[in-house]
Order: structure tokens, then sequence, then C-alpha cells
């Protein structure tokens, strides 16, 4: 124990130095993460306070119901912990070089494995627990809970329920790289990708939000009463659903019936805890070879490799666009290798296309006849700000890490013929094709099949379009201006302080444009006979577009300032 101790207080030290660093360039970005975080956290506070009143006094939808919907949440936001720390963890115990270092000194393995895994969850977990404090603190406002209140869940509660996500992730991804070994890894990676898209398409169906809204609303004025029976079995073994109940008894003042819910969370998180460590013993040192003795294959007997190169003929990248310039096909090609080399970025890829199908088609099949104007609209803006969270997302994983990524070798650029200005144009060229074409397909497959109206649709993808220019935009002149040059890991960049601000400020763009586009959305739905034209939404959009291309302008002097610098 005391060698983990050690190595925990040289850990913590090591972050306490970065965080007070006397550099003017530290202590700005240690100001703008308070300014950008606090202001962010505040907003998610203001949101959730005025959702749960909204629900609760004006929908008169019922505590049970809204609690259940809740529930569904907190399964949602379960998978994003567990898919995070799993995508992390496979690089933070098992490709980072502090492990190899680890694994020469005279520490246990299983110890080397609890220093990994601290380190992985509050690096892959931060942003997601302020999201969640702010979340819990405008629902519990609604109820005038007392102070101890937020703080017994968010320590006893919550944290239990992270960090049961996070544990499982990295337990199972220990047996995974171990059945890995012995199935193939391709067909380990299709199996995970299945079982995650699977899982999530199979817990939507089965609970059912639109029947189970049905089934509480025919016993109405009775919503408020616990209506259990109507909960499939299977939901009531899930940490989401132990949380919501935990917090439907606590609200409705029976606290006896609440505790048993904590004791569940918090025995299992215990259970995990010691089952993790027994395995770390037995499963972990062997796993890291495992992925040791893979990366160490040639690339003709890798499992990863691409193309035909086993076989000597051509490989996936023998290509030449005529359009391009002999630079710029020389650059894709060496980015796409690169991509594809890399097993955790093309691992996460899958997960996060499969995921995105599964939510697009629940919402694409969501066809539902409101009678309420009010309650259609708030479904498209739900929709609208999930497309454009899921657009923020995207750029944040893909497009933050891209400049970083060039790493100690950058110099070579620098010495070719190639102008840092036109690698930086090229960059962003290429996301903005990819991030925009996502962004249009999935825009028009949402709100289309949703609300049926090509007039709505039409003007939602054009704001989606300058939404993806933005996003671009940030994202490739902050990962710039935070590039880090040292680290060799994708995941690790896009999950870094200067990722979370500037996924943040993301944030704070995607809200002010739903606010612009608020408001002649909710005209056009509650016309009686809404018009074909699109004159309504000139204005907006255009305010958008002005918005929209002043930041990326802004982003794009940051971003070439930071890239000539480099190197």
């Amino acid at each position: 124990m005391r060698e983990l101790l050690v190595v925990l207080n040289t850990r913590a030290q090591s972050i306490l130095k970065r965080a007070f660093e006397m550099r003017w360039q530290t202590v700005v970005q240690n100001g703008a993460s308070i300014l950008i975080f606090g202001g962010f956290a505040v907003a998610v506070f203001l949101v959730s306070r005025y959702a749960t009143d909204y629900v609760l006094s004006r929908t008169h939808l019922g505590l049970f119901l809204f609690h259940r919907f809740l529930s569904m949440m907190l399964y949602v936001f379960f998978i994003t912990v567990n898919v995070g720390n799993m995508v992390v963890a496979y690089s933070t115990l098992y490709k980072s070089h502090e492990v190899g270092f680890l694994m020469a000194l005279p520490i246990s393995h299983a110890k080397i494995f609890l220093i990994r895994f601290v380190d992985n969850f509050f690096y892959s977990s931060t942003t997601l627990t302020l999201l969640g404090l702010a979340m819990l603190l405008g629902y519990g406002s609604n109820f005038d809970l007392p102070w101890y209140f937020y703080f017994f869940v968010m320590f006893f509660v919550m944290l239990p329920f992270l960090l049961i996500a996070g544990i499982l992730a990295i337990t199972s991804l220990m047996l995974l790289i171990k059945l890995g070994t012995r199935i193939g890894f391709k067909v380990l990676l299709v199996l995970i990708v299945i079982g995650y898209a699977g899982t999530v398409y199979a817990y939507f169906s089965f609970t059912n939000p639109v029947q189970m809204a049905n089934d509480v609303m025919n016993v109405w004025p009775n919503v408020n009463e616990y209506l259990g029976y109507l909960d499939p079995t299977f939901v009531k073994f899930l940490p989401s659903h132990w949380v919501a109940e935990f917090l439907y008894w606590s609200v409705s003042g029976n606290t006896a019936r609440a505790l048993p819910y904590f004791a569940l969370l918090f025995l299992t998180m215990i259970g995990l805890i010691v089952l993790a460590g027994l395995m770390a013993r037995k499963f972990y040192y062997e796993s890291w070879l495992a992925v040791a003795d893979l990366q160490a294959m040639p690339p003709a007997c890798s499992p990863w490799r691409t193309g035909a190169q086993a076989q000597g003929g051509r490989s996936l990248f023998d290509f030449n666009f005529r359009v391009f310039k002999p630079q710029w096909n020389a650059l894709l090609k060496r980015d796409l290798a690169a991509f594809f080399r890399e097993p955790s970025q093309w691992l996460h890829l899958l997960l996060m296309v499969l995921l995105l199908g599964v939510a697009v088609v629940s919402v694409a099949t969501l066809r539902l006849t409101f009678e309420e104007p009010g309650i259609k609209v708030v479904a498209l803006i739900v929709i609208f700000m999930f497309d454009g969270f899921l657009i923020a997302s995207i750029a944040l994983r893909f497009v933050f890490p891209i400049v970083s990524m060039e790493g100690d070798a950058f110099w070579c650029v620098r010495s070719s013929p190639l102008h840092v200005e036109k690698l930086y144009w090229y960059k962003t060229l290429l996301a903005l094709t990819i991030v925009a074409g996502i962004a249009e397909v999935v825009g028009f497959v949402t709100i289309y099949f949703f609300s049926g109206d090509i007039t709505v649709t039409l003007v939602v993808c054009a704001a989606l379009l300058f939404v993806a220019l933005t996003m671009v935009g940030v994202n490739v002149g902050a990962g710039g201006y935070f590039a880090m040059y040292k680290e060799k890991n994708a995941v690790r960049v896009a999950s870094s302080q200067g990722a979370s601000l500037t996924f943040l400020a993301s944030m704070v763009y995607l809200t002010l444009v739903v606010s612009i586009m608020l408001v002649p959305v909710s005209y056009y739905t509650a016309a009686s006979q809404p018009t074909a034209t699109l004159r309504w939404a000139y204005i907006p959009l255009a305010i958008v577009a002005l918005i929209s291309i002043i930041i990326f302008a802004a982003s794009t002097r940051v971003g070439l300032r930071a890239i000539r610098r480099a190197g």
C-alpha cells in the first residue's frame, strides 16, 4: 500500500504543479477554464431547473413518469461514461509509456492497475461529473431540498454510479483483450460494436417511453402515484434505475424506501472494486503483454494491417485524386493510414457510428401526432439540440486532435516545401467535408422523418451546416492552440483540459444558435396554415451565419498563429 500512496502522491503533486504554474499562458488557460466551466455549469443548472419545472408544473406528467424519463437519460449517461472509459482505458492502461515504467518497479500488477484506473476515470469523467452536478442542483432546487442532500447524492449516489460504469468498462476490456487473442481482434471488434448497439436498441425497445407515457396517462389524475408494475423486469437490475428510484422516493419524502437503492449502488460499487482487483491480479499483466505483442508484430502479421500488405499487392491507400496536388494526396494517404493503424481511433468511430445509427433510427421512427403545438416545438428543438450536440462531440473527438497528431516529427513538415498554412487549411477542409456531410445526413433524417415538413427540415439543415462550419473551425483552431505534440494518443488529447474548454465553448455557441432558431420555428410550427416559403427563416439564418463566420474566422486566425509557432 505504501508504494501505491507514493505513486498517487506524485501524481497529485504533478497535477497541482501544472494547475498553479505561474506562466501567463497557464494563468490565462486556468482563468478561462474557471469562467467557461462556471458559466456552463450555471447554464446547465438553469436549463435543468426550468425543464424540471416545465415538465412537472405545465405538462403534468407526474413524478413517476418524470423519474422514468430521468432513468432513461441516466442509462444513456451510463453507456456514455462506460464507452468513454473503455476507449480511454485502452490507451491509459495498455499503450501508455508510463505503464511500461511502472511494470519495471517493485509494484504489484493490481496496484498498477488501480493507479491507472484512477487516472483514467478522472481523466475521462471530469466534465461529465460537472455536468451531472449542475443538473442535480437544478433538479433539486425545484423541490427545495436541503444542502446536505446534494452532498450525499453527489458523493454517495452519483459517484458510485459513475464508478460502476467505469469499473465495468475496464474489467470488460481486460476480458475482451484476452478473448481477442483467441478469436481474433477483428471478430472481437465487430462483436463489441454489435453488443453496444444492440444493448441500447433493446433497452429503448423494451422500455418504450411512448407506451409508458400512454399507460401513465390512463390513470390520470393519479400520475404521482408509484406505478412500478409498468416497469419491465430487466430495468430493475440497472444502476440507472436505482438512481432514479432513490431520487423518486427521496423527493416523495419516503426515506425508508430510498435507502435500499442507495445500498444497492454502494454495495455493487464495493463488489465491483474487489472483483476488479482480483481480475487485475490474474489478467492485467497477461492482457498487457498481449497488447505489447500485438504492437510488436510486423505490419504483415498485425491484425490491424490495411490493404493487401501481407500479399504484396496494392494497398488500400494506393490512390491519387487528380484534382488534388501531389502534396495533398500524400497528406491524405498519410492521415488515413495513421487513422486506421490506430485501433482506438477507428474502434471509437465504429462505436459512435452505430450508437448514432440507433439514436437516429429511434428518433426517426418516433412519428407522433401532437395535438399541442407547444409540445411539438419542444420536441423539434430537443432534436435540433441533439443534432448539434452530436456534431460538437464528433468534432471534439476527431477534429480537435488532428494538429497534435503531427507529433514530435512536425519539424519534418516545417522543413518540407509545404507551407504550414496550407497544412492547416488542408486539415480544416478535410474535417469540414466529413463533419458537414454527417451533419446534413443526421439533420435530414431526424427532422424530416420526425416532422414530415420539408420546410422545417431545410431550415434546420441550413442551420446545422453553419454549426458544422463553426465546430470545425473552433476545434481545429483550439486544437492548434492547445496542441499536445508529445502526446501520441488522440483519445487523451480529446480528453485534455483544452479540449474540455473547447467543448464547453461549443455548447455556449450551440445554446445561442438554438435560442435564435427557437422563435421562428415556434412561430412556423404553431401557425394554423404554415407557409411553404422560407421567408420567415431568412433573418434568423442570416444571424446564425454571421455569428458562425465570425467565430470561424477568429478561430482560424488563432489556429494559424499557433501552428506557425509550432515545430
